[in-house]
């Protein structure tokens, strides 16, 4: 694969599963735990390979939700299919 992705299949709370793939590395599935409070989201992401990183955004609409992970200040926008 070509380039970086994460695809994440979430319920209502953020609980979910995806997978990974990284720019000429590993790719596999991550566990996600979430917390939705209104608009505010947290996600910890475990990735199969042990790391795991937190996210916290903000739904902005129907289908995005914005914010960061811990370890990264660029900001992601997670689309919804």
């Amino acid at each position: 694969m070509i380039g970086a992705s994460l695809i994440l299949n979430l319920d209502s709370s953020g609980n979910g599963s995806g997978t990974y793939a990284i720019e000429a590395g590993r790719s596999g599935t991550v566990q996600v735990t979430g917390r939705v409070a209104a608009s505010t989201v947290t996600l910890a992401v475990r990735y199969d390979y042990g790391a795991a990183q937190t996210f916290a955004g903000t739904l902005t609409d129907a289908t995005h939700l914005t914010g960061t992970f811990d370890d990264n200040s660029a900001m992601i926008v997670f689309t919804r299919r």
